[in-house]
C-alpha cells in the first residue's frame, strides 16, 4: 500500500473544487487554451468520441495540433445518451418526450463541466434527488436556483455561501421493503421506530434510520475529510483501501458492539450499497459524498445529448471524425516510430457501406505522431496492442473491474405520481427488482404525461434485468410500479390491490397484452443494459478492494515513451461522471502539448 503522508497530485480529484488547483488549473485551460508550449505541432489520433475525447481534441486543435478521431459508434458522446423519437425509431408516444438512458444528473460542484455546459448554450434546470412541493416546483427557482448568501440565516441556514439553497423536501416519495410501504416523511421523522415501519427486526440499539446508522460507520472519516482532505485521504486510503464495503460495515464497532447482519442489510437496501458491497470501500465513500438528498444537480432540459452534441458541433469536430470505425489494432511502426491502426466497419449500412469501406482503409494506411486513447478499458482490452504496454498498465486493462448498470423508462400519459401522490421529484427506493425509481424532474406540474425512470439498477442488482427481453423489462418494471404507488387501504384484500394496481397500469402507454406478439415496435418504453452496450462494456469504472492504490498511477500515465496517453472517466477518480472524464481530457492534452502538469500545493 502508498505510504504517502501528503496528497499526491495524482489523486487531486478527491478533493472539493475549491482546494484542488489542479482541477482550478483546468478550468482557466478550458477557458483560455492551453499554455504556450515549444513543442512542435503534432498529428494526433483520438480513439473514442465520448466527452474526453471531444474535450481532449478540441483542446490540441486549438494548440495547434491536427486531430483525427475514431468512433466505432454511429453517434457520438458515449455513455450520454438520450432516448427520443427519431425517424426511424418511435421510442414514445408524446414525440416532445425523452428519457436519459445514460447521464442524466450533474453536480453543482463539478465546475468543469458547468463551464462547458454554459459555453453551449443549452438549457438548464435543477435535477431534484428528493421529492418537493407542488408550489416549489413549479417557481422558478426550479430554472433559476437561489444561491447562499452565507448569512446562516432563514432559507441560508447551513449552507455555505455561494451554494445553491434546495427547496424543502416533502419526503411524500416511498420506501417500499419487507412488504410495508411507507412515506419517506414517516421514516425521516424524529424518533420513528423503524423497526415497527420496516421490519428489519433490528436490535434495540440500531432502531434508528440507516442513515444514522451509515453515519456512526464513515462520520469520523468524513469529519476528517472536511477538517483538511489532503492529509485525510492519504490515511484513509493505506488504512481501507484493501476494504469492501461489507468488510468496513463487519468490522465498524462502536461501544465494542458490530452492526447485526440486520443492520447491513438495511444500510445495504435504503442507502443503494447493497448490490456494490463487495466492491472498495474507498470507492463507496466517495459516492457518498455526492449522490444525497442535500447535494445540488442540474439536467439539461431535453436531454443530456444536446449538450454533447452542442459541444461537438460548436468545436467543429464533424470534420475530423471518423464513426462507423472499430479499432482492431493499435501499434508503432518499429521503423517510423509512428501510430498506426486498423479498424473494422462496426456496423453494415447499405447507403453508406462504400464510405465506410474508404475510410477503413484509409485510416489503415495513415499514421500519426502520439495517440490519446479515451474508450473503457473494457472495451480497450479487445484491440491487439504491440508493442506492449508497462505490465502494470496490462493488468490494469485486463483486471480494472466496470460495473453493470440497467435502466428502464415507461411512459404515463398522466403524472399520477404528481395528482395522485403528491410527489414532484425525487425518487422512491424499493426492494423489489426495480430497486430505484425516478420521477422526472423536468415539466413539473405540467399536463399530459411523463416518461418515468421505474428501474435504476447497478451491479448484482442490474444483472438480474440483463437476461431479460426489453419486454420482459417493461412488464416486471411496471408490475412494480404499480404494486408500490397503488392507492388502497392497508388491510385491503388481494382482489382490492390487484384492482388498485391495474388503475396504474392503465396509464401507462406500454401495454403487455398489446405488444406481446409485436415486441419490435414497443411504443411507451425505452431501456438499456450498459453491460450489454458493446462500445461501453459497463457503465463506469468502480474499484474492487485494493485497485485504486494499486492501478490508479498505471491507468493515468503515458506510454510507448509518451506516445500514448489515456483519459476518460476511468483515467479520474470521478468514476461514472462527467467531470472526471473532462480532466482526464485536459490531462491527457496537457501531456501532448509537453506542458508542466499543475500540481497540489
Amino acid at each position: 500500500m502508498s505510504t504517502m503522508d501528503k496528497l499526491d497530485s495524482d489523486l487531486h480529484g478527491l478533493l472539493p473544487f475549491e482546494q484542488d488547483e489542479v482541477s482550478q488549473a483546468y478550468l482557466t485551460y478550458l477557458e483560455n487554451g492551453l499554455p504556450e508550449s515549444s513543442a512542435t505541432k503534432k498529428n494526433i489520433l483520438v480513439v473514442g468520441c465520448g466527452i474526453a475525447g471531444m474535450v481532449s481534441a478540441s483542446l490540441l486543435r486549438k494548440a495547434g495540433h491536427t486531430v483525427t478521431i475514431v468512433e466505432a459508434n454511429t453517434r457520438v458522446g458515449g455513455r450520454i445518451k438520450t432516448f427520443r423519437n427519431t425517424p426511424e425509431k418511435t421510442y414514445f408516444e408524446d414525440s416532445s418526450l425523452s428519457g436519459e438512458a445514460g447521464a442524466m444528473r450533474i453536480p453543482d460542484m463539478h465546475k468543469l463541466v458547468q463551464y462547458l455546459i454554459d459555453e453551449t448554450g443549452v438549457e438548464k434546470q435543477a435535477f431534484l434527488n428528493r421529492s418537493i412541493s407542488k408550489t416549489d416546483a413549479t417557481s422558478d427557482q426550479i430554472d433559476n436556483p437561489v444561491r447562499s448568501d452565507g448569512s446562516n440565516e432563514g432559507a441560508n441556514a447551513g449552507v455555505p455561501k455561494g451554494e445553491i439553497i434546495l427547496p424543502p423536501a416533502t419526503g411524500n416519495n416511498f420506501l417500499h421493503v419487507n412488504y410495508r410501504h411507507v412515506d419517506r416523511s414517516v421514516y425521516d421523522a424524529k424518533g420513528a421506530d423503524v423497526n415497527a415501519l420496516l421490519n428489519y427486526n433490528l436490535a434495540e440499539n440500531e432502531n434508528v434510520q440507516s442513515s444514522i446508522l451509515l453515519d456512526k460507520a464513515i462520520g469520523g472519516l468524513r469529519r476528517m475529510v472536511e477538517e483538511d482532505p489532503k492529509t485525510a485521504w492519504p490515511k484513509i486510503i493505506k488504512d481501507y483501501g484493501e476494504y469492501s464495503m461489507r468488510r468496513y460495515l463487519l468490522e465498524f464497532v462502536e461501544s465494542d458492539e458490530h452492526f447485526s447482519e440486520n443492520a447491513i442489510e438495511m444500510i445495504g437496501v435504503i442507502e443503494n450499497l447493497a448490490s456494490r458491497m463487495s466492491y472498495s470501500f474507498i470507492q463507496s465513500f466517495i459516492e457518498l459524498a455526492i449522490i444525497t438528498s442535500e447535494t445540488p444537480f442540474w439536467l439539461i432540459k431535453g436531454g443530456t445529448d444536446l449538450f454533447s452534441t452542442a459541444y461537438f458541433e460548436q468545436q467543429n469536430l464533424d470534420s475530423v471524425t471518423y464513426r462507423n470505425q472499430t479499432l482492431v489494432d493499435l501499434y508503432k511502426d518499429t521503423k517510423t516510430g509512428q501510430i498506426r491502426i486498423n479498424t473494422k466497419i462496426s456496423k453494415f449500412i447499405s447507403t453508406q457501406a462504400a464510405q465506410d469501406q474508404v475510410n477503413t482503409d484509409l485510416l489503415s494506411h495513415d499514421s500519426w505522431d502520439e495517440v490519446v486513447v479515451t474508450v473503457p478499458f473494457a472495451s480497450f482490452r479487445t484491440v491487439h496492442v504491440w508493442p506492449e504496454f508497462s505490465q502494470r498498465k496490462r493488468q490494469a486493462i485486463r483486471e480494472l473491474h466496470y460495473d453493470a448498470a440497467t435502466k428502464v423508462l415507461l411512459e404515463f400519459r398522466e403524472r399520477f405520481w404528481e395528482t395522485d401522490n403528491n410527489i414532484y421529484g425525487g425518487g422512491s427506493n424499493t426492494d423489489l427488482p426495480n430497486r430505484y425509481m425516478y420521477y422526472p424532474s423536468e415539466r413539473m406540474g405540467s399536463e399530459g404525461g411523463g416518461v418515468m425512470l421505474v428501474s435504476y439498477a447497478w451491479a448484482d442488482d442490474a444483472r438480474k434485468w440483463d437476461p431479460m427481453s426489453h419486454y420482459d423489462r417493461f412488464c416486471y418494471a411496471l408490475e412494480n410500479v404499480a404494486i408500490t404507488h397503488a392507492i388502497h387501504s392497508k388491510d385491503a384484500t388481494y382482489e382490492e390491490r390487484l384492482a388498485a394496481q391495474q388503475k396504474i397500469k392503465d396509464l401507462c402507454v406500454f401495454c403487455p397484452e398489446t405488444y406481446m406478439k409485436n415486441q419490435e415496435n414497443i411504443v411507451g418504453a425505452a431501456s438499456v443494459s450498459w453491460m450489454k452496450n458493446p462500445y461501453a462494456f459497463g457503465e463506469a469504472a468502480i474499484f474492487y478492494p485494493g485497485q485504486l492504490d494499486l492501478f490508479h498511477k498505471s491507468i493515468i500515465s503515458s506510454e510507448w515513451e509518451n506516445k500514448a496517453h489515456f483519459a476518460g472517466e476511468h483515467a479520474s477518480l470521478k468514476h461514472a461522471w462527467i467531470e472526471g472524464a473532462i480532466e482526464s481530457a485536459v490531462n491527457a492534452a496537457l501531456l501532448v502539448n509537453e506542458n508542466t502538469l499543475p500540481k497540489l500545493s
